[in-house]
């Protein structure tokens, strides 16, 4: 017998970009469960700093508004039709841009959701769905056994894409102008230079350089900078970028032979609604996956502790402290990011 799909409206608190310079939780309704997707109870939430910033900053004084976040983490509490390999009562992350918010109750495309086993805390699990775009980010960049990699930028993705890039063997060395930032990286077992890149002679024969620019804002010069040191590695050095920043290129002979890539999202059939719910598939470029392949691989590193998000000095933070969340964070704290906990009950699992 097919059960019945739930078809209760439910409250739960959301943060909108658009009504402040800040956001505060407004009240909202979420409607029942459709074909494709799940209905989640949060535990937590992840703020994902570059991107709702931006939305902050991009949306005040417009009367536009928009729910900020994609990263949440918590209990299935109904399924839709259609949904393959989830039942009420699972342990999940999920993400999505405008699904996957910051509140108590959130309505998600199940390929936007993975499980999350008994042995990984949901306050853990919910950086998997930015884990998922450092783990595409690796697979854009073609990375080959023995390349060299440096990371510009401690923030979340900087440190998610240099413990993703580590774990599959490469030598990663973190940059930033940050000193916390570079203080949280090196309690990750990465090491780290305070200068834009990182010393020493040209690579050996043979060997390649791959750069991450995980940054934010006016970037012309460190783009220039990271092209400077790739190319001193003699085989195919690459230049990835990944955060939210303008730059310049000049390109002449002096840049030297160098691709220069862009790591958008996390995966094929990322914000494709027919995807998402079951309705269609997606055929990845070679080399790449979808996904919700990349989800379960990010969950998979966390599970196996390449990635350690209990490292990372993220503050737990209830909803009703948001303001104060984004306004650190605008500053460049030590911490990357902040999760917001609703669940207090889940902090005794072990």
């Amino acid at each position: 017998m097919t059960p019945a799909v739930d078809t209760r409206v439910v409250l739960s608190r959301r943060l909108l970009a658009g009504r402040g310079a800040l956001p505060e939780p407004v009240e909202v309704g979420v409607g029942p469960v459709g074909i494709g997707e799940l209905r989640i109870r949060a535990a937590y939430s992840l703020i994902s700093p570059g991107t709702e910033l931006h939305y902050l900053e991009r949306l005040m004084g417009t009367g536009e508004t928009f729910p900020l976040g994609y990263c949440s983490a918590g209990t299935v509490e109904a399924v839709g039709p259609g949904v393959r390999g989830f039942t009420v009562g699972d342990r999940v992350t999920a993400m999505g841009w405008g699904e996957a918010t910051h509140g108590d109750v959130v309505v998600v495309p199940y390929r936007l959701c993975r499980p999350v086993p008994d042995s990984v805390h949901l306050a853990d699990a919910v950086v998997a769905n930015l884990a998922a775009t450092a783990v595409h980010a690796v697979d854009r960049a073609e990375l080959r056994p023995g390349d060299e990699v440096a990371v510009v930028g401690a923030g979340m993705v900087g440190l998610l894409i240099a413990q993703t890039a580590a774990a599959a063997g490469h030598r990663v060395t973190v940059t930033d102008l940050h000193p916390g930032r570079l203080r949280t990286a090196g309690a990750l077992g990465v090491p780290v230079w305070e200068a834009p890149f990182p010393p020493g002679p040209p690579a050996p024969p043979g060997s390649s350089r791959c750069v991450f620019l995980c940054g934010t804002g006016e970037a012309s010069g460190t783009l220039a900078e990271a092209a400077r040191w790739a190319t001193r590695a003699p085989v195919r050095p690459r230049v990835v970028g990944v955060g939210r920043f303008a730059a310049r290129v000049e390109f002449s002979v002096d840049l030297g032979n160098l691709d220069l890539r862009y790591a958008a999202r996390c995966g094929a059939g990322y914000r494709d609604y027919a995807y998402a719910r079951g309705y269609t598939d997606v055929t990845p470029p070679q080399g790449q996956a979808t996904v919700t392949e990349n989800l379960q691989r990010a969950l998979d590193l966390i599970a196996g502790g390449a990635i350690r998000p209990d490292r990372m000095g993220l503050p737990r933070l209830p909803l009703e402290q948001a303001a104060d969340a984004y306004a650190e964070l605008r500053g460049r704290p030590a911490h990357p990011a902040v999760v917001f906990a609703y669940e207090p009950a889940e902090e005794s699992r072990t």
